[in-house]
């Protein structure tokens, strides 16, 4: 593994694995070789075809990646990987940071998870180490997480902007599945908060109750603001709104409903005070915006 590390700072470079201007490339885990306690400057996404992998990380905690199962590690996250034998099969992405700014955008503004999680990803931060996904049971993951692999083995035959969405496609899917999401339990609480707190949002922006949200996790509604402002640098209001401002542009565009009907579809029962709202976000009243769309 010396070959690879940075002989001044003894991090993993990922320009020793990438091809020229790539940001993303393969390679099968090293078996029968422990690798000791090593960070990297890249992203490292490991998908387990077979058998297991046992991760060390710096933090004492252990993960054990099963076949089918997801895990990405942190630029700069400590870890070490026990030996594996003849059966345990892994395949490791290494990913540059910039590799993600498709993903962030096909999430979109209006998922703050997707977004919190993806800027930890791209910044480095410390206090997210990994993301670990028990998704092996999930068939549409496998199925596109099959396809990315294709596609790197084929590689001739692809265009290069394929992976870019396949991968904003497979948070997509690891969203819609943030359940089955584990983080480290050595972050500090607020991201455990966070992260709860940014899911219940999303899921029910309808009729989100702080109050009750705090209450259920026997904390303060002032902690809870706190945490929320710390995660994403902005208040639950305004995550609220921007979140159901989304789903009402979603519903104009997407369905026949009436406005009044999607005005009290997202959460408001003041006609006037939707339209206030939907104006300063978009720039357009909703008869406007539906209106364009159509035309």
């Amino acid at each position: 593994m010396g070959r690879y590390l940075s002989q001044s700072t003894s991090v993993v470079e990922g320009r020793r694995f990438l091809p020229h201007n790539r940001l993303i490339t393969i390679r099968p885990h090293t078996r029968f070789a422990a690798f000791p306690l090593h960070r990297h400057d890249f992203v490292e996404m490991m998908y387990m075809l077979t058998g297991q992998t046992v991760h060390e990380m710096e933090s004492g905690e252990i993960i054990t990646l099963q076949a089918g199962e997801l895990m990405f590690i942190n630029r700069y996250a400590g870890h070490a990987i026990r030996a594996c034998g003849q059966n345990d099969v892994a395949i490791n992405f290494i990913v540059q940071p910039a590799f993600f700014d498709f993903a962030l955008e096909l999430v979109g503004a209006d998922n703050a998870l997707g977004r919190f999680l993806l800027d930890a990803l791209r910044s480095g931060e410390a206090s997210v180490p990994y993301l670990y996904f028990p998704v092996s049971d999930i068939h549409g993951i496998q199925c596109l997480l099959q396809s990315m692999l294709y596609g790197f083995v084929q590689e001739k035959s692809i265009r290069r902007q394929i992976p870019r969405i396949e991968m904003g496609l497979l948070f997509l899917h690891l969203l819609a599945n943030s359940d089955r999401m584990r983080l480290s339990v050595a972050l500090r609480s607020w991201n455990h908060l966070a992260v709860d707190l940014l899911n219940a949002i999303f899921l029910q922006y309808r009729d989100f109750d702080l109050a009750a949200f705090a209450r259920e996790r026997g904390v303060s509604v002032s902690y809870i603001s706190r945490v929320c402002r710390e995660a994403t640098g902005q208040t639950c209001t305004a995550l609220v709104q921007q979140r159901r401002m989304e789903k009402a542009r979603q519903l104009l565009t997407q369905s026949r409903m009436s406005i009044a009907s999607i005005c009290t579809a997202v959460g408001y029962q003041n006609n006037s005070y939707f339209y206030r709202l939907f104006k300063q976000a978009y720039h357009l009243s909703p008869r406007e915006l539906r209106g364009s769309h159509r035309t």
